[in-house]
């Protein structure tokens, strides 16, 4: 994160940080990737995000200069098409929120669960590595390069296999309280799994 705004400073542009799947996880007190990483929110132009993601909630935020806030209000084309939120989905993102900065320790558990997982998944497989971040909730576990050369394994041969782990996943007691899903957006396919 240092280096990215380092290079914002040096060439001028505007950084946009989205913390969907960090806010409300990563940090201390689950403010998300700059408090993660120990850096001033006042060096991001704007900082976005889904309720969505971790929160369990609904609409999303940005935070930002009120400059940049003002125009996202006035500009964006949500104000002028969406709907006011639920006042359910209102309420559980305020619950949560509340939650996180009453009693920060609530993320303890979770964080446990993670490293568990990892300790589980990424050193012992001989078949993915994990590519996301250790206290990261969504891990990213894309079939080693090697294992797609050595079995010359085809993009759909690829999401077979990522789908039978799916599957198994989603079928077995072992991985109670664990979400698997293939991401195929990407052209490498990945395994994602979230707590």
């Amino acid at each position: 994160m240092k280096l990215q705004i380092d290079l914002k400073s040096r060439y001028k542009f505007r950084l946009i940080l989205d913390e969907t799947w960090s806010f409300g996880v990563l940090g201390r007190t689950g403010r998300g990737i700059t408090e993660h990483q120990n850096v001033d929110t006042a060096n991001v132009d704007m900082i976005i995000g889904s309720l969505a993601g971790p929160l369990c909630a609904g609409g999303g935020f940005c935070a930002g200069s009120d400059e940049i806030v003002e125009h996202q209000r006035i500009s964006a084309s949500a104000y002028t098409f969406s709907a006011a939120l639920p006042a359910m989905l209102a309420t559980t993102a305020s619950e949560v929120l509340s939650m996180i900065q009453t009693t920060p320790d609530m993320l303890t558990p979770v964080r446990e669960n993670i490293k568990t997982m990892w300790v589980q998944l990424d050193p012992r497989s001989d078949w993915v590595h994990c590519t996301s971040s250790v206290e990261n909730p969504i891990m990213v576990l894309p079939l080693k390069p090697e294992v797609v050369a050595g079995r010359k394994l085809s993009i759909s041969d690829q999401e077979q296999l990522l789908q039978e782990a799916v599957d198994e996943v989603g079928q077995s007691t072992r991985w109670e309280g664990t979400s698997a899903t293939i991401d195929t957006y990407w052209l490498c396919r990945r395994l994602q799994t979230a707590f």
